[in-house]
């Protein structure tokens, strides 16, 4: 989504997590067991070594330039690392927001950071390689093991508003819908794309969402809410979303890392977003309890010498 503030634009990076249910690994390079199962390939050589404590804050990012055949990531921390493989790209696909908590392990899993780089001849997928790849490698050479876990936890169920929806249809032609997180990188958009995207002026922000799903304005543009949205609305199909709304606490967790915060304003100059998701949209935003999945880390150890 992208931000406009004062005219500077900023991108929000999304924390890519992972979508329950199981996703086929559909990779090149991928092999069959004699169970049936889908057995990613391994990497053929990985150098994981301390990211350099004298690098400048600006390169301790956790960021890399990845190519086919090439895994490459710079200064991640352990945790950062393990969010990657089994939440962001857990299943050789990238998937769509959703929110897992991880827990366990030493502090210094937040704290030290490593470089990784390894090579996977013939392999082209780099969600193959950040996802079950990074696991295998991570098992390795971190002696890492995780379980996944389920309980109860605070949720917002989107549902109809007594009067119901006020949505406005998607009308196919007026622009192309593409998935931006069906590949990774994203494939190059399309001949007039379908965009969202949000403004932020004097204390109110704008959001705009062409040709989304409920589900999709539930993960992502209702995703800077304090607790996860689950779409309980029933409804299917493509709709054009505007929506207007003052960010607060319960709805402004992302946009500190995209603006100012002195843009969210103390005297709010316009609706909460839980009354402009009911009198724009005809919808409700309503506390919950509801099934919230946690990653576990059982046991990881510093990396084993290349």
């Amino acid at each position: 989504m992208q931000f406009s503030v004062g005219g500077y634009s900023v991108r929000l990076r999304a924390i890519l997590q992972l979508v329950c249910g199981a996703l086929a690994i559909t990779a090149v390079g991928s092999s069959q067991s004699q169970t049936g199962t889908v057995v990613p390939p391994k990497f053929e050589v990985a150098s994981v070594k301390p990211c350099r404590a004298d690098l400048p804050p600006d390169l301790r990012s956790g960021g890399g330039i990845s190519s086919p055949e090439t895994l490459d990531i710079n200064c991640q921390t352990v945790k950062g690392l393990i969010s990657m493989a089994f939440v962001a790209f857990a299943n050789g696909e990238r998937v769509t927001p959703s929110r897992i908590s991880i827990e366990g392990g030493p502090s210094w899993i937040n704290s030290e950071r490593y470089d990784i780089k390894a090579k996977a001849e013939g392999v082209k997928s780099q969600v193959l390689m950040h996802g079950p790849m990074l696991q295998a490698l991570l098992e390795d050479r971190f002696q890492l093991k995780v379980h996944r876990a389920t309980r109860d936890t605070p949720v917002y169920a989107l549902t109809l508003a007594k009067g119901g929806a006020k949505l406005q249809p998607f009308k196919e032609g007026s622009c192309n819908p593409y998935d931006i997180a069906a590949m990774f990188p994203p494939p190059p958009p399309p001949e007039n794309p379908c965009r969202s995207r949000g403004t932020m002026e004097g204390g109110m922000l704008t959001v705009d969402a062409q040709a989304t799903t409920l589900d999709d304005f539930a993960r992502f543009v209702l995703g800077v809410m304090d607790r996860p949205v689950i779409n309980k609305t029933g409804i299917q199909g493509r709709f054009d979303f505007h929506l207007e709304y003052a960010p607060d606490e319960t709805s402004s967790p992302a946009v500190p890392s995209a603006l100012p915060r002195a843009s969210i304003a103390s005297e709010p100059s316009g609706p909460p977003i839980f009354t402009a998701v009911q009198q724009q949209l005809g919808l409700r935003l309503d506390p919950k309890k509801g099934p919230g999945e946690y990653l576990v880390i059982d046991r990881v150890e510093r990396p084993s010498e290349n």
